[in-house]
């Protein structure tokens, strides 16, 4: 059963304003049959195996929305530590660190850095997490091929036409995504921001001081 009242209103002003201005590199679709039926696009950040891909997501809410997480998919198949066979994805903000508070744009900006951060010490996909600790030149090259195959359209989404929010935040809401990682001290309010990535010809994983804690509950 999908959310009522007020909810209702919250998730139609987010994706309102996530269409109006979105964050750097993250775009949505939604149907106008149903505005419940919401996928987002995450550009593959340049500098990672996954750049030039255009990843979808789904979504997935229910009548306890916003007070529990909806539930998010990978549309998109891809190689990744922290994505399941079927496109679950282990990051804690959909879990124990999600607050009521939290809504779409979060999730998206969050994933994103998860595109550019694996933590393989969470792995859903144990090749992937195996293959990024052991041969990280390797994965990057499995990765690429995945990406290439399965999210690299002709051409780039209509959705991107749009501009990005030059603040890359939403004014909806002032407050902070979540830290994703113990070892950073302010948790990452955009993707405007994040640490710049490794070059994904690199021959090691990004320092472990940004790995992603995503720990499945």
């Amino acid at each position: 059963m999908p959310p009522a009242g007020a909810a209702v209103k919250k998730l139609f002003r987010e994706i309102t304003e996530l269409r109006r201005s979105p964050p750097e590199g993250i775009r949505i679709q939604t149907s106008e049959e149903d505005m419940f039926d919401v996928t987002g696009i995450i550009e593959g950040p340049e500098g990672t195996p996954y750049a030039g891909g255009y990843f979808r997501v789904r979504f997935n809410f229910t009548e306890e929305f916003p007070a529990a997480p909806p539930k998010c998919w990978f549309a998109t198949k891809l190689f990744h530590p922290n994505v399941g066979p079927t496109g679950e994805i282990c990051v804690n903000t959909l879990k124990k660190d999600w607050k009521s508070t939290y809504g779409i744009g979060h999730i998206l900006v969050t994933v994103k850095c998860l595109l550019i951060y694996p933590n393989p010490e969470s792995a859903l996909d144990e090749e992937a997490g195996k293959l990024f600790m052991e041969d990280y030149e390797s994965y990057c090259s499995r990765a690429r091929l995945i990406t290439s195959v399965h999210a690299t359209p002709r051409k780039k989404p209509e959705e991107f036409d749009t501009p990005s929010n030059p603040d890359g935040e939403q004014k909806e809401s002032s407050e902070k995504p979540a830290s994703t990682s113990k070892a950073v001290a302010e948790p990452v309010a955009s993707t405007s921001k994040l640490p710049t990535p490794a070059p994904s010809t690199a021959t090691s994983p990004p320092a472990s001081g940004f790995f992603i804690r995503s720990n499945i509950v």
